[in-house]
């Protein structure tokens, strides 16, 4: 049995998988293009991922689960790494995680501190002064624009002084798609996108090892992006400039450092540059129909797995050779051959009586299989011994599940009375 937190840590991540895989298959299926909407939808595939472990009992509790092969498989390990000397393989386990955790973080911080060498070696945006003040203040955004030499493309970072750094090769295009650019980023920085960003680089930094985490924040990103590309159009009146601004930097990395990338990347351009070209709205009720459509079919698949793998469970591994305990539907076992104990000589001298408790598993089969004292009588001269040889010998109608004979564990009794 693994450690209690592996469980439930197995559990949540296999939930995940469910609620983003049959989020993404759904809005795949629907063919949710509205930015708006698939930006809603995506909020609350990631409101209820967060919310999955509150909404559960965590009252503990055994669930089977693992299939035989992998019970042997880790039992094997578990025993590998005990005879090795290792911590046990919840605790490496734990190990790896949380390294994993820390190197994701210390890169985070990187990112801050090039980010900050970025800022202090860029330039004010003198040459379009003018185009900035007016998106200031027709957008209510307020934020320092600034041409950098370390950036390929624009990027927006900052809360409480938010700071937009356009690379040098701007000022070579043409005062459109220049206000293309700017609009979009104080946009951005209107929503407090980066914010958002950075909630969701902080979750992938904690579930690192979680592919459906990043396809998660890799959605919610390529959303926010669409509906600023929307509200850009809108705000603009140009989608041929707006188009030419991310043709510009259709090939761009987001910067010479990789470190960067998580906090400033802006990916899935490709499919923003179809859906500026291709326009192709959504009515309003089949927006409607089509979110009212995945979030049942997400809601419903996300359900069975919430009941498949609850959290606040420990996982017990049950497999046709796992000994299983009467009642939930397992039946007892019922002697059909029993054959008694014998005295051994020098327990009689002693005149030694009383009972020996042991715990038998009643094989599929009909026979004993493993045995255990759990009450001694006389270990000294022989009685558990005997006692044992003697269960041994016994016969069982198998105890069933489902009307299918399985492996039972009981306690039997056997005790030793000196004739008078």
């Amino acid at each position: 049995m693994t450690a209690f937190w592996l469980d439930n840590l197995l559990a949540y991540s296999l939930q995940l998988t469910a609620l983003v895989g049959s989020g993404a298959a759904m809005a795949w299926a629907v063919r949710l293009r509205s930015p708006g909407a698939s930006l809603r939808f995506w909020q609350s595939v990631a409101l209820a991922a967060l919310a999955l472990p509150a909404v559960q009992s965590w009252s503990e509790r055994s669930r089977p689960l693992l299939p035989s092969p992998i019970t042997f498989a880790t039992e094997s390990l578990a025993a590998a790494v005990a005879n090795a000397g290792w911590p046990s393989p919840p605790v490496m386990l734990a190990l790896i995680l949380a390294v994993g955790v820390v190197l994701r973080v210390a890169w985070l911080a990187l990112g801050f501190i090039t980010l900050r060498r970025f800022e202090a070696r860029s330039e004010p945006f003198v040459e379009s002064e003018a185009l900035v003040a007016n998106l200031r203040h027709s957008l209510g955004a307020h934020a320092r624009v600034r041409i950098s030499d370390d950036v390929e493309g624009p990027v927006t970072i900052g809360f409480r002084d938010p700071l937009v750094l356009l690379p040098r090769r701007v000022l070579d295009l043409p005062s459109g798609v220049q206000r293309a650019i700017v609009c979009h980023e104080l946009l951005h920085v209107r929503r407090h996108d980066w914010v958002q960003a950075l909630a969701e680089e902080v979750a992938c930094a904690a579930f690192w090892f979680h592919p459906a985490v990043r396809v998660l924040a890799s959605r919610l990103n390529l959303s926010r992006e669409t509906l600023v590309d929307e509200l850009t159009i809108a705000h603009t009146r140009d989608r041929r400039s707006y188009a030419e601004a991310l043709l510009a930097f259709a090939d761009a990395r987001s910067t010479a450092l990789v470190a960067v990338a998580p906090l400033i990347r802006r990916q899935h351009v490709s499919q923003r540059i179809a859906l500026v070209l291709q326009e192709v709205p959504m009515s309003r009720t089949r927006v409607a129909l089509a979110c009212a459509c995945a979030v049942v079919a997400v809601a419903l698949t996300t359900a069975i797995a919430v009941d498949r793998f609850p959290i606040g469970t420990t996982l017990v591994a049950q497999s046709a050779d796992t000994p299983q305990k009467p009642g939930d539907g397992v039946t007892l076992p019922s002697v059909l051959r029993e054959v008694k104990p014998d005295y051994t000589p020098a327990a009689m001298e002693a005149k030694i009586q009383g009972t020996v408790m042991m715990s038998i598993v009643v094989l599929a089969a009909g026979t004993v299989g493993d045995v255990t004292v759990i009450q001694s009588l006389d270990k000294e001269y022989g009685l558990d011994d005997q006692a044992v040889k003697a269960v041994r010998q016994w016969t069982f109608e198998p105890g069933k599940k489902d009307g299918n004979p399985v492996p039972v564990q009981v306690t039997v009794e056997m005790t030793f009375t000196l004739r008078k």
